[in-house]
């Protein structure tokens, strides 16, 4: 869940306030906060005696489960504690998956980010990274293709969109599925990041394989 609480902050100009700010949001729970994040409204806060808006750097604990993202955002003043952070992240980590049941077990890594500005990149990256997924599946079907699926986390650790070009009425990601890219990206060569997909397959034929034990069920 999301969690907010008021918090002592000082202003620039030595004016020391309490504004309520966010130190953990979970996106499932509340799905604006994302944008909201991105846009950069989170923790913004404004001084009384001066007027002055600043963002109230803090801890952050950013979980999104359809992504399969769970990021601890640290002050970037903390980047020189990067090990200590990254031993803290761990610990607390396993501690909480602990009490999961079963069918609810995270089974991907945390990441560590040091300032929220990292993340909100990387959250930008993977939107844009969507609209060409949306892209797909709206064209899949003009063009006979249909498409499949691999986890968020291993498409992220990719660099690479998490749905998939294939041949219609195929359920893996095979070396036909290649031709799939293809058509796709004749069809719309403004795909680069399906582009970029098929270049690396060409070079790297072994992650035909390791994508398709990926694929979800």
């Amino acid at each position: 869940m999301s969690i907010s609480s008021l918090e002592e902050i000082k202003c620039p100009c030595g004016e020391v306030f309490e504004a309520e700010l966010l130190s953990a949001i979970s996106v499932s729970d509340n799905p604006e906060l994302k944008e909201a994040l991105i846009s950069g409204e989170i923790n913004i806060v404004c001084c009384p005696a001066c007027g002055e808006m600043f963002y109230a750097e803090r801890f952050i604990l950013y979980h999104d489960s359809g992504n399969e993202l769970i990021a601890f955002v640290y002050p970037s003043s903390f980047e020189g504690q990067a090990a200590q952070c990254k031993q803290k992240m761990q610990s607390e980590f396993s501690s909480a998956i602990k009490n999961f049941e079963d069918k609810n077990k995270i089974t991907y890594d945390p990441m560590l980010f040091f300032g929220i500005d990292d993340l909100t990149l990387m959250l930008r990256a993977e939107q844009e990274l969507e609209d060409e997924e949306n892209v797909l599946i709206y064209t899949a079907q003009k063009i006979n293709l249909s498409f499949v699926k691999i986890p968020p986390s291993f498409a992220r650790k990719l660099n690479m969109p998490k749905a998939l070009p294939v041949l219609k009425g195929e359920k893996k990601f095979g070396e036909s599925s290649l031709g799939a890219l293809k058509m796709l990206i004749k069809h719309n060569p403004n795909l680069l990041h399906y582009v970029k997909l098929s270049e690396k397959l060409s070079k790297n034929k072994n992650l035909i394989e390791e994508i398709n034990k990926k694929l979800q069920k």
